[in-house]
């Protein structure tokens, strides 16, 4: 999905826009959701960051148990970003309440600015969405 592509969906669900992150910020947004999500998982470039999940790198909940906690999050503020791709980058982003964002049908994460929570939504149908918190990390790396 192409970055206006996306800014209309974004709008659709009631999503305000407040940042556009450039390329490098986008990078280091990224860094930083994997190191906090993919325990020692290397995403290969290009690769779906979502199968950290999959793949058992990560502690989630997934399905409905995710939904539930993700729509708990009271932060109005977010990070919205999709799989690399060269058409992609990160936003910032405000609503009333979280964005339900399954029917893009494509690969987006959201998470708070501290990379305390995360969602992933992903483009196959059935599979996911996985939710994800920075503690439950912690708790499976002891650290």
């Amino acid at each position: 999905m192409i970055s206006e592509e996306f800014q209309k969906f974004l709008a659709s669900q009631s999503v305000e826009i407040l940042e556009q992150f450039d390329t490098k910020t986008t990078g280091q947004l990224r860094s930083e959701w994997k190191n906090t999500f993919a325990l020692g998982y290397r995403v290969p470039p290009g690769g779906l960051f979502w199968h950290v999940f999959t793949f058992e790198h990560s502690v989630y909940t997934q399905g409905k148990p995710a939904l539930r906690l993700y729509n708990e999050e009271s932060s109005a503020l977010f990070i919205v970003f999709p799989s690399p791709r060269s058409d992609s980058t990160c936003y910032y982003c405000k609503a009333e309440k979280m964005p339900d964002l399954r029917e893009c049908r494509d690969d987006l994460f959201v998470c708070n600015r501290d990379f305390d929570w995360t969602m992933a939504y992903t483009h196959e149908e059935g599979l996911g969405p996985f939710f994800s918190r920075k503690e439950w990390q912690t708790w499976y790396t002891g650290s």
